[in-house]
């Protein structure tokens, strides 16, 4: 039954074993299928908003060509409907080409198949500008063939200096839309390509903004359109949020996952509706226009993950898009209880991250459900055996009893006495049987059991006595050099340890040091953040001290935010070389609920002629020397001795010329007095 015990912790020990191994497997292929199917997605993205580019910039080169090839403009009223003779214009502009919105804005009424045209109220209406506004009708067969004939654009428009906007699909009541006074100079989509943004003339993308031409939220792809170092105007493609995710996100995906897109900021740009779900936050697709917009109008802070309400989100969403690789990957994001693994890929003509999320749970469950069977079987494999093994004693116990009753009665009641020795505190006495053999034998067992029975009860009454004792001892010790909050030896157990060390070194002729270490502002940690993360940073920092010390290092709570660290068999410079150590990887450490701290450090080390009063004063002096050094800083009062100043001075930084502490670094020396 031992062996067949034992073949069924294998069984279950190996299980887990593979199991844990196979998972580990999995998630990593997963992670690579998940990077490289993502990786296409970003590529085959970066090459559509790519074209959508190189679209704009050829939209661009035609409306300068267009720019050229019209007259200087004059200040002359518009009088006269004739544009015959002007360069671009193939016929005469036709009466009521342009009217005048009731909020003094221009603009086409009727519809011939084409853009529309927007003119500010504010803007005179000059024979030059209203032969710009008929003349530039040529570039809407281009205007048209970018929306039709390219599924992620939306709109596409010209944007002049002078305000006027020539945009397709056609705008029926553009003037109200707009409302009276529209400054491209006051949107992303213009004042994003002009030479203070955009010195090097290229198309550049805008981030997610309210169109103010009706079609909600929205990105742009604008290129300049200059004459010469004039500025004339913004030429631009549109994409709807609707048609990211129709066009990009939306699709099918594995383990319920999705994909979404954020921009440096952190700022979701567009998102399906299972990312919506999981992050729990509703697209901005479309938009209510009450009133005119009258300015750049971008996404709400609730769409920015780096200021998201969710700590865990900010900080590993943080980690993901700080990488400067072209890809990042995370194996674990808690949202909702369940976990979660990323990908961001970078889009690199936009700067982007397209992101893709798996639920992991949701990847492992052909694992686990292959887990579950074979522990099933091995619960099953336990259940056989243990019916198997009842049947097997209940045969063993019918079988003795055959036995039993074959033996002599005295002899029977002798071994049943035996069987219940010791279970049963009063003993049976065996009367006489009339036989002279076994009644001596029944009076020497009745006398056995009286003796046994008396030096049992003492026996058992000097064991519970004795466990007792010790336990009470071992919690007393404990107790007594341990401090509760942190867990490490106390001040009184780091009493003693001073004294046996200097017992000890000045038998060896060794010496030691101690090193007073002080968080540093740890009452603004108290004031700010309250006692009780006081407390848990005081314990995560004794745990981190712990870990980062040799063995042979004593590391106590001093008192208060206080510690210290007690170094045998070890000179000052090993000392001033461990604190120094132990200061940087505070200082680059996060903790859980206050981010960074700092700590500052006062070395000492022993001296045979002095007391271990002094000993811890100048380590106190030295920590006070380098609080007065501004914080997060060693300090000593003693001096390193000159013949290590080649190797140990010169690791630290110190300049032992002047006696005043180090020329770099963070160390601080100053002699006694």
């Amino acid at each position: 039954m031992v062996i067949e015990l034992c073949l069924l912790l294998m069984y279950f020990g190996a299980n887990r074993f593979i199991f844990d191994a196979y998972q580990n497997s999995l998630l990593d292929e997963a992670l690579q299928g998940i990077n490289q199917a993502a990786e296409l997605e970003a590529d085959s993205f970066n090459q559509r908003l790519r074209a959508v580019d190189q679209l704009a910039a050829v939209m661009a080169v035609s409306h300068e060509a267009f720019f050229a090839s019209l007259p200087a403009p004059t200040a002359t009223a518009a009088t006269s409907t004739s544009t015959s003779g002007m360069a671009g214009c193939s016929r005469p502009m036709p009466d009521g080409f342009l009217q005048q919105h009731a909020n003094g804005a221009w603009f086409t009424p009727v519809d011939n198949g084409g853009a529309s045209v927007y003119y500010a109220s504010h803007t005179p209406m000059t024979v030059a500008t209203l032969a710009k506004a008929w003349c530039s009708e040529s570039l809407d067969v281009q205007l048209k063939a970018m929306v039709e004939h390219n599924d992620l654009v939306t709109q596409a428009y010209l944007n002049t200096r002078d305000d006027m906007n020539r945009i397709y699909p056609f705008m029926a009541d553009a003037a109200g839309q707009y409302g009276p006074d529209l400054h491209m100079q006051d949107y992303n989509f213009y004042y994003l390509a002009d030479a203070e943004h955009n010195p090097q003339r290229q198309p550049v993308w805008t981030g997610v903004y309210l169109d103010p031409a009706g079609q909600g939220w929205m990105a742009s792809v604008v290129a300049p359109v200059y004459q010469g170092d004039r500025l004339e105007g913004v030429s631009g493609l549109d994409i709807t949020i609707d048609s990211f995710v129709s066009n990009v996100l939306q699709g099918e995906h594995r383990w319920n996952g999705g994909r979404f897109l954020v921009d440096a900021e952190g700022m979701i740009l567009a998102m399906p509706p299972e990312i919506e779900s999981l992050l729990q936050l509703q697209e901005l697709k479309s938009h209510v226009y009450q009133s005119a917009i009258d300015g750049t109008v971008e996404k709400p802070e609730a769409f920015n993950l780096l200021k998201s309400g969710d700590a865990e989100v900010r900080l590993r969403m943080g980690e993901l898009l700080a990488s400067p690789e072209r890809e990042g990957n995370l194996d674990n994001l808690v949202l909702d209880s369940r976990q979660y693994l990323l990908n961001a890929q970078l889009v690199e003509e936009t700067g982007w991250r397209l992101i893709t999320v798996v639920d992991r749970q949701a990847l492992l469950a052909p694992m686990a459900h292959l887990k579950d069977i074979s522990q099933r079987a091995g619960f099953i494999a336990i259940v056989l055996m243990a019916v198997f093994y009842l049947l097997f004693f209940l045969y063993l116990e019918w079988k003795s009893r055959r036995l039993a009753e074959q033996v002599s009665q005295p002899m029977k009641k002798l071994s049943q006495w035996s069987q219940s020795l010791g279970a049963n505190p009063d003993n049976e006495r065996f009367e006489s049987v009339g036989i002279a053999e076994i009644d001596q034998l029944y009076l020497d067992v009745n006398r056995m059991s009286s003796h046994l029975e008396e030096k049992t009860r003492l026996l058992v009454d000097s064991q519970m006595r004795e466990q007792i004792t010790r336990r009470e001892t071992e919690q007393l010790e404990e107790m007594a050099a341990t401090d509760r909050l942190s867990g490490l030896y106390n001040r009184h157990k780091l009493d003693q340890l001073l004294l046996l060390e200097s017992e000890r070194a000045m038998r060896s002729g060794d010496t030691f040091c101690v090193i007073l270490m002080d968080i540093d502002h740890f009452k603004t940690i108290n004031d700010n953040f309250g006692h009780t993360t006081g407390d848990h940073a005081i314990v995560e920092t004794a745990l981190f001290l712990q870990q980062s010390v040799r063995k042979v290092d004593y590391v106590g709570r001093w008192g208060g935010e206080e510690f210290m660290i007690l170094c045998p068999m070890t000179e000052l410079a090993g000392g001033l070389l461990l604190a120094e150590s132990l200061r940087s990887a505070i200082a680059g450490q996060q903790f859980t609920e206050v981010g960074q701290l700092t700590a500052s450090f006062g070395v000492a080390s022993w001296d045979h002629k002095e007391s271990i009063k002094t000993l811890i004063q100048r380590a106190d002096e030295g920590l006070y020397a380098a609080k007065d050094a501004g914080r997060n800083h060693v300090g000593c009062t003693q001096e390193i001795a000159l013949e290590s100043e080649a190797g140990i001075s010169s690791d630290l930084g110190l300049d032992d010329s002047s006696g005043t502490g180090p020329s770099s670094g963070r160390v601080r020396m100053r002699t006694p007095g």
